[in-house]
């Protein structure tokens, strides 16, 4: 009780100051007035009787004080009391804080920005009840010293098995239900014209476990799952039934054609679910279907293949630690089913992003951009701390005046402060508004400019929440005391005698001080300028080259036609049949003069990797490989620098040859001639390791990443192993903008079922193409904001020196110097700064820039021209923005100035 007596009495010194005041005067009063009657009943008069009393007091004023001290009030009354005056402040300089507030908002608003997609991505929950109840689940199967383990994946290296994931489901007693699922199941709905479609296989307790209730229908029963390939029935998509169906109300029940297979359809999800990945599924079917979707990969039968992701929902009173320690003991009875593994039990909160491999993409990317903007917050920081210095210039008479009234140091930085704060917070309020209000559009806008899928829909709801704000408010204040620290510290370290006297004219001393700080801020500034001024040029380089390189391969006149017979249930006879009957069309169109077959379009995104060693297993290689046609390497202009092609009886025959590149020629063999030589290499086909004999060296070509051509790389034939999942490539002697629609109405004869995607090979170019124009843009706004901090703190820095040093530059030139020695003074000095942070910021740059060579293609991450021409550039406009206050210090009139002050 004494407790919230004593709240109750401070929180209305807080609301109701005048009358608390009051109050207290009254007690004070009658205390005084009390004293006064004891005195005259004492037998003292009047007059010496309040004299009396008066003296026994003290100061009243000083009592009063003592009183409101007692209440532990004062700090948030000297709060409130610093806010109006600091306001009052900032309305005196209207420029001063309009510039500062903006430059704020703009650093802030971007950082927050970037925050809320890593949020809404990777921290959000998953937007389901009790969400907080679910965990995603991993494993990391790693093998002890000495052994090896053999692992397939699919997907993520976390993931599990099936049979894995019934051990889990099955044994565990920390989960009230456990869920699996494969997400990205692209597939073919078959209607009028075949169509892409993406959804996700899940085990038949996936709703429950979510607690999602159906809009229409039902969901998934445990007797969908009972057998594998047995219960063909599927759950559409809110968006997808109201798109793709028309929101057909009679859907329960209907039929409809899934990669050639009839699946009934038993339930419409609720609006707003679209699954439990970024990418929205337009569909959910049994994972015991895998086979009608997966058809040449053994899914369920594969006890080492991890392809499913794992959610559980814990049951009430349980820990995420009890139940990674339950999960940890049925882990260690898989671990003796296979010799030589560990496993190690991962739990995560469930988010859109709980596959560690899109989490690790995301972040990587989230972390870079945040640098960059980051950096550009940094250099507004620092632009505000040297306007704050020379504001400091103009306030020492009244900093001064506190002083000496009485003031302590620490309540006058307290007050800077304050008024540093007010202009953090003002701006971190515009700048998280307006990133609230646009972040969705910038998403969305940068992800319609990237190579992706038109048929992906993206889930995430790019939103603020509490964190949002809460990581604003944060960076609100440590933005406030970055830049308002410094001037607040050396503001409130005056000669009182001088201040007093003077405006600080006379404070050499003071006056150099301060000029090395303003130095050191400007040399930061116009370091980061460097830095992201040559991640820029580095990047426009990098895409001009994306516009005008060459591959090492012809692409004009050549149409791609990309089709996958596996996963449309192709057998390999009728793979190969289908092939043979394509290709005769295909080279009967009118102006068709080749068509080539390959596993791989080259700069296709598909990398299929295998392992090669040479005869004596001394040497060990990773190689990118791709199985084409013998004349691949004809139709695209790839020279045969020696040995020979494919002849037809190795295609037709799956005889073990290769051919290799130049670059890998000269890796596998470096003082041998490759022609005969032999690899060892994994045949898929037989499942073994087997002899491969080299019978040609191809010129090096940018096959698989544009801008590399000398990455290991090896040529294998197309055979009959492979027919179900060849793609083919068309020439033309003359363009022929018709092409496109023959080809597809030869695959609409053969097969109206398969889904074909047609379209020029250099349209390839266009993936590689896209994220360095985007990332480029993004770079070049942000040094362009960058340059024009920069310039603005060079600015102001040599406009302030000139207006502090008029006197000195007018005893100069009264004592016979010119207006050109005036100039080179005044550009000499300012220009020191510069080059040092010119020369900081070029080695930051050398020191990061292997970051950007993934989208460089083929420019070095040194790259001459860039090192040399930007810094060129800011060196230049720093030179114009010296030049400007220079000039007025050229026109100094010394007799003016001698009389100045």
């Amino acid at each position: 009780m004494r407790l919230l007596t004593k709240l109750s009495l401070r929180l209305r010194s807080v609301f109701q100051r005048r009358a608390a005041d009051g109050e207290l005067d009254s007690e004070l009063r009658f205390h005084l007035e009390h004293q006064i009657a004891t005195n005259v009943a004492r037998g003292m008069s009047s007059a010496e009787a309040r004299r009396a009393a008066m003296r026994e007091f003290g100061g009243v004023e000083e009592l009063k004080e003592e009183c409101r001290d007692m209440r532990k009030i004062n700090w948030l009354q000297d709060l409130a009391q610093d806010l109006r005056y600091g306001l009052r402040i900032l309305r005196k300089s209207p420029g001063f804080t309009l510039i500062a507030i903006l430059t704020l908002a703009l650093g802030i608003g971007a950082n927050t920005a970037i925050f809320t997609i890593l949020n809404s991505a990777a921290l959000r929950l998953l937007p389901v009840p009790h969400a907080d109840q679910l965990v995603a689940v991993g494993q990391n199967i790693r093998a002890t010293n000495g052994s090896s383990l053999h692992r397939n994946i699919h997907d993520d290296e976390t993931f599990v098995s099936y049979s894995e994931y019934r051990a889990y489901a099955k044994d565990n007693r920390v989960f009230s239900g456990l869920l699996a699922y494969s997400a990205f199941t692209k597939t073919t709905l078959v209607r009028d014209k075949p169509a892409p479609i993406m959804g996700t296989l899940t085990s038949c307790n996936y709703f429950d476990v979510l607690e999602i209730h159906p809009e229409h229908g039902r969901f998934f029963a445990d007797s969908d799952c009972a057998a594998p390939g047995e219960s063909a029935v599927v759950v559409l998509n809110d968006s997808a039934w109201r798109s793709t169906f028309a929101a057909d109300p009679a859907i329960v029940g209907k039929n409809i054609t899934l990669n050639r297979t009839s699946f009934r359809v038993i339930g419409v999800a609720p609006p707003g679910f679209d699954g439990t990945v970024p990418v929205a599924s337009a569909f959910w079917a049994p994972v015991t279907m895998v086979k009608a979707f997966r058809p040449a990969t053994e899914f369920l039968g594969d006890d080492y293949l991890s392809w499913l992701a794992m959610i559980g929902r814990l049951k009430p009173g349980v820990s995420s630690h009890q139940a990674a320690a339950n999960l940890s003991v049925i882990a260690s009875g898989m671990n003796s089913l296979q010799k030589g593994r560990i496993t190690t039990v991962i739990l995560g909160r469930a988010t859109f992003l709980s596959m560690p491999s899109l989490r690790s993409v995301l972040l990587l990317v989230s972390s870079l951009i945040l640098a960059a903007v980051g950096l550009v917050l940094l250099l507004a920081c620092a632009n505000i701390a040297n306007l704050l210095l020379a504001r400091a210039a103009g306030r020492r008479k009244e900093i001064a005046v506190r002083l000496t009234v009485g003031a302590s140091r620490s309540r006058l930085i307290r007050q800077l402060l304050t008024e540093s704060l007010l202009l953090a917070f003002i701006g971190g309020g515009v700048g998280a508004f307006a990133s609230m209000w646009s972040v969705a559009k910038i998403f969305h806008f940068a992800i319609g400019h990237m190579p992706i899928d038109p048929d992906i829909a993206f889930t995430l709801h790019i939103t603020s929440d509490f964190r949002t704000w809460f990581y604003a408010l944060g960076l609100s204040v440590i933005t406030a005391c970055f830049f308002g620290l410094a001037p607040a510290l050396r503001s409130s370290r005056l000669d009182l005698t001088l201040a007093m006297k003077d405006d600080g004219a006379h404070s050499q001393a003071g006056t150099i001080s301060a000029g090395r700080l303003r130095n050191i801020l400007v040399g930061l500034q116009v370091a980061g300028c460097m830095l992201l001024l040559l991640a820029s040029g580095l990047l426009l380089h990098g895409l001009y080259r994306a516009q005008t390189v060459n591959p090492g391969f012809q692409m004009n006149n050549i149409e791609r036609a990309a089709f996958a017979l596996s996963a449309a249930g192709y057998t390999p006879q009728r793979a190969s049949a289908f092939q043979q009957q394509l290709q005769a069309r295909l080279a009967a169109l009118p102006g068709v003069d080749g068509v080539v077959q390959a596993t791989c379009i080259p700069l296709g995104n598909q990398h299929d990797m295998t392992g090669f060693s040479t005869l004596d297993k001394s040497k060990d290689y990773e190689v990118e490989y791709n199985h084409v046609s013998a004349n691949f390497f004809h139709m695209l202009g790839i020279p045969i620098l020696e040995g020979r092609t494919f002849t037809d009886a190795e295609e037709h025959s799956d005889t073990h040859v290769v051919l290799l590149s130049q670059s890998t020629a000269r890796r596998f063999f470096p003082s041998q001639n490759p022609l005969g030589q032999v690899l060892l290499g994994y045949d898929e086909t037989v499942e073994k390791v087997v002899q491969w004999q080299v019978v040609g060296v191809a010129a090096d070509a940018q096959v698989a990443n544009l801008g590399n051509s000398s990455q290991p790389y090896i040529y294998e034939p197309a055979g009959p192993a492979q027919q179900a999942d060849l793609k083919v490539m068309v020439h033309t002697a003359v363009s022929n903008p018709a092409i496109a629609k023959q080809m597809n109405s030869i695959f609409g004869a053969l097969d109206p079922d398969l889904s074909v995607t047609i379209g020029p090979f250099s349209g390839v170019l266009e993936f590689w193409r896209a994220p360095a124009r985007v990332v480029s843009v993004l770079s070049v706004v942000l040094g362009t904001l960058a340059l024009l901090l920069a310039s603005i703190g060079i600015y102001g820095m040599v406009s302030y020196g000139v207006s502090r040093r008029v006197r000195e530059i007018g005893i100069r030139m009264a004592l016979g110097a010119d207006s050109r020695d005036v100039m080179w003074l005044i550009v000499r000095q300012a220009m020191f700064p510069v080059l040092t942070g010119v020369v900081i910021g070029m080695a930051l740059c050398a020191a990061v820039s292997m970051i950007f060579s993934a989208i460089l293609f083929g420019v070095s991450p040194f790259d001459p021209g860039s090192f040399v021409a930007m810094p060129l550039f800011l060196l230049l406009v720093a030179l114009l923005a010296c030049y400007i206050p220079a000039r007025r210090a050229m026109r100094v009139d010394p007799m003016v100035a001698l009389r100045y002050e």
